[in-house]
C-alpha cells in the first residue's frame, strides 16, 4: 500500500516522527515553510514551498491541482510557543487551521488535525496563549473532520531521540546536573507524557485504516506523578540501566517558590540554565493536573495490529540519555531554525 497525503508542519517534532516511519513505495507531499530538506527523505516524493497563514496555504492553482491524487491533508504545522503574542499564535493556528479545512473542501479529501489534548479535559480553562489559540482554532471544526489529541510528546521510546527539546527535557536535564534544588510543583501532580514514535504510529494507523472521529493519544493510566518523574535519578532499576544518576530536587510549592526563593535562586543561576529553568517553570504549570486523560492509543494499536506499549519513566531516561544526539532528520534541514 502506497500512502499519498499532503503533511504540513513536516519539520516539527511530529512531522519528522511520522516521515522517518514512511515505506521507500509512499508518496506523501509535505508542505514546509522556513526549513527544507536539502534531500527528500524515503517515502516523501515532493516539497512544496507554503504558509499555513494565506489561503490554499499560499499554493498557486496549478500547485492545488497537482495535489488532487492525495488521500487526505494530515495538519500537523502549528506554533507551540506558550509565551507567544496571541495575535502571531492566532494567524498560525487559528487560520491555519481554517486554511486547511478550505483546501480540503476544495480538494474533497479528509482533514485530520493534529492538536492538544490540553485542548479538553481541564474545565475549559486555558493556562497560556497557546491553549487558547487552540481552542479557538477548534471552533472551525465540524463533525467530519478527525481531531487527533496528543499529550506532551517526549522523545521516541527506543532510543528517546527528540528532534527539539521541549521544557520537560529541560527540567530533567537541570535536575542531572544538580542545578536546581528546588523545583516549584506537587509531587502528586499528574504528568501526561507520550513518546513521539508512539503518536506517529497511531496517526498513520489512523490514515491507513481511514479512520475518523476523535483520538486521544495519551499516556492514560500509565501516567507518571512528577515526583515520579523527579526521582529517576534515584531508582536502581533505572540507574542500573541507564546513565542518569541525580539526587532529586525537592518540591516547594509553586507560591512560595516565586515569593521565597525565586528572587534569591534565579540571579545566581548561570545564563543558559537561567533559560532552561524559565521554560520549565512555564511547563511545570501547564502540566498541572489532578486528574488523567483517557486514551485511545490502546485502541488504536489493536486495529494496527500492534503493540503501541512504552514504559514513562524508561523512555524519559533514554531522553536523557540521548539529551545531546541529533535527531538524523535534522541534518537533512537547511534554513531557519
Amino acid at each position: 500500500m502506497s500512502r499519498r497525503f499532503l503533511l504540513t508542519g513536516a519539520t516539527g517534532v511530529v512531522g519528522l516522527s511520522m516521515i522517518e516511519l514512511l515505506s521507500p513505495n509512499d508518496e506523501i507531499v509535505i508542505l514546509v515553510n522556513q526549513r527544507s530538506f536539502s534531500e527528500l527523505p524515503q517515502g516523501v516524493s515532493q516539497q512544496i514551498q507554503g504558509d499555513i497563514r494565506k489561503a490554499n496555504f499560499g499554493l498557486n492553482d496549478e500547485q492545488v491541482a497537482q495535489l488532487k491524487g492525495i488521500d487526505c491533508i494530515v495538519h500537523s504545522a502549528a506554533l507551540t510557543d506558550f509565551t507567544a503574542d496571541p495575535d502571531i499564535l492566532a494567524g498560525i493556528n487559528v487560520a491555519g487551521l481554517k486554511h486547511a479545512i478550505e483546501l480540503s473542501e476544495r480538494l474533497n479529501v479528509p482533514l485530520i488535525h493534529i492538536s492538544t489534548a490540553f485542548v479538553k479535559g481541564r474545565n475549559g480553562h486555558d493556562f497560556n496563549n497557546y491553549e487558547q489559540s487552540k481552542r479557538e482554532a477548534e471552533a472551525c471544526l465540524s463533525d467530519n473532520i478527525t481531531v487527533v489529541r496528543p499529550s506532551v510528546i517526549i522523545g521516541d521510546s527506543t532510543l528517546g531521540l527528540m528532534p527539539k527539546k521541549q521544557g520537560l527535557h529541560n527540567m530533567l536535564k537541570l535536575a542531572t546536573k544538580e542545578v536546581i534544588p528546588i523545583v516549584p510543583g506537587d509531587a502528586n501532580t499528574l504528568v501526561d507524557v507520550i513518546p513521539r514514535d508512539i503518536v506517529a504510529k497511531c496517526i498513520l494507523t489512523i490514515v491507513d485504516k481511514k479512520l475518523s472521529g476523535e483520538f486521544w493519544l495519551t499516556a492514560g493510566t500509565l501516567a507518571k506523578t512528577l515526583g515520579d518523574l523527579l526521582t529517576l535519578g534515584e531508582d536502581d532499576d533505572i540507574t542500573s540501566r541507564y546513565d542518569v544518576r541525580f539526587k532529586a530536587p525537592k518540591l516547594m510549592s509553586p507560591t512560595t517558590f516565586e515569593r521565597l526563593v525565586k528572587p534569591v535562586f534565579m540571579p545566581a543561576l548561570p545564563k543558559r540554565f537561567k533559560r532552561m529553568f524559565e521554560e520549565t517553570s512555564i511547563y511545570l504549570k501547564y502540566l498541572d493536573m489532578s486528574e488523567g486523560f483517557q486514551s485511545d492509543v490502546p485502541q488504536l494499536a489493536e486495529v494496527a495490529g500492534e503493540c503501541y506499549q512504552f514504559d514513562v519513566r524508561h523512555t524519559l531516561a533514554k531522553n536523557l540519555v540521548a539529551y545531546d544526539h541529533q535527531h538524523p532528520l535534522i541534518a537533512e534541514l537547511s534554513g531557519a531554525q
